[in-house]
């Protein structure tokens, strides 16, 4: 992944199949971002919101993604496969 943390900032994953720009930061709280496959229709992105919650015994994080253009595939599974089930064994 290649990441500009700053609003405004680009960032991109898996080769750029994913790339997107930073709209919000908060830090510790939330994160706002444009984000596209290189599947979506060439100028459209969807946005993703991420939010951080302080729990016992450590954080919750909560994920909301919308806007997402018609006939994609369901990004949910890659983001338990690509990004929460890798987070879990390393935090583990």
């Amino acid at each position: 992944a290649k990441i500009d943390a700053t609003v405004g900032g680009t960032h991109s994953a898996w080769e750029g199949y994913i790339s997107g720009e930073f709209v919000e930061l908060d830090p510790g709280a939330k994160i706002v971002q444009t984000w596209r496959t290189a599947e979506f229709p060439k100028g459209q992105f969807s946005r993703v919101e991420i939010r951080f919650a302080a729990v016992d015994g450590g954080t919750e994080i909560t994920i909301k993604h919308d806007g997402i253009p018609d006939g994609q595939p369901d990004y949910e599974q890659g983001w338990q496969e690509h990004y929460f089930e890798p987070m879990a064994a390393y935090f583990r």
